[in-house]
């Protein structure tokens, strides 16, 4: 499929979906989240594609929502509607069943925060800024905000960032925990696809069971999990890459897993 406001690419078993509206500096517009909906779905049914990293093209990764859009006065029900869209995409992304990389190129405030957020691991050139810029709108955090925040940062930390929506270095989001990992910005492409490459080697149909329940963990009780686990297992169990482990640790060599 041909897309107007991203690039979709495939190499070697990894995704790289590309925010691609640079004079803009990569915004969530309607249109740019209709792309990347109909992206992630072709990249959930594309069993080669084994891992997905998300980028933006020029000096920023995302710098949040359409603020053509959002400076509009759109009605309680326009609003909502951009709202939903919004969280379709999330939906989508949160619960893609291969590991996400979000590669930070540059600024990523609001929605484009939270967008890296929403990945599995977020790797930061050291270029980037992150903002939840939304308080100076006279809004709240949005795209997951509230969720992840938290649960990364404890609620304190989170509270400064939304209460104030000041802009942070890559090196202060590193030391916080808000970012897997920050590295020089010449670096950050080749570091993004080694880890993708990494995770796209692994057993990822254990890893998107891991992920699903890890993703909703904070919310369940022990018996919830422990029953997670019973179903997991017994799936997985049942699985070629089960078997090229097993025979990978009694024949001492490294284990070549297919993702089935």
């Amino acid at each position: 499929m041909t897309f107007k406001y991203i690039v979709l690419e495939k190499k070697e078993g990894v995704a790289v979906l590309t925010l691609n509206n640079p004079e803009s500096r990569n915004p969530l517009t309607e249109e740019t989240k209709e792309e990347m909906i109909s992206a992630l779905g072709e990249v959930e049914h594309a069993d080669e594609l084994r891992a997905l990293v998300i980028t933006g093209r020029g000096p920023a990764f995302c710098a949040g929502g359409d603020m053509k859009k959002i400076g509009t006065k759109l009605t309680p029900e326009e609003s909502r509607q951009v709202m939903e869209k919004s969280q379709s995409l999330l939906w989508r992304l949160v619960n893609l069943e291969k590991p996400v990389i979000a590669a930070v190129n540059g600024d990523a405030f609001g929605m484009g925060l939270n967008l890296a957020l929403a990945a599995d691991f977020a790797i930061a050139s050291e270029k980037a800024r992150f903002s939840e810029v939304f308080v100076r709108l006279g809004l709240i955090p949005d795209f997951g905000a509230l969720y992840f925040l938290p649960r990364l940062l404890g609620p304190l930390k989170s509270k400064e960032l939304v209460y104030f929506g000041s802009a942070i270095s890559a090196e202060e989001a590193g030391k916080m925990g808000l970012v897997y990992k920050v590295v020089p910005h010449d670096d950050l492409e080749k570091e993004a696809m080694g880890l993708a490459k990494r995770l796209a080697s692994m057993p990822t149909l254990a890893i998107a069971r891991a992920k699903k329940v890890l993703n909703k963990a904070f919310n369940m009780t022990l018996a919830e999990v422990l029953a997670e686990e019973i179903s997991a297992q017994t799936y997985l169990s049942q699985t070629e890459d089960h078997r090229e482990g097993i025979r990978a640790f009694l024949e001492k060599r490294q284990p070549k897993f297919q993702g089935k």
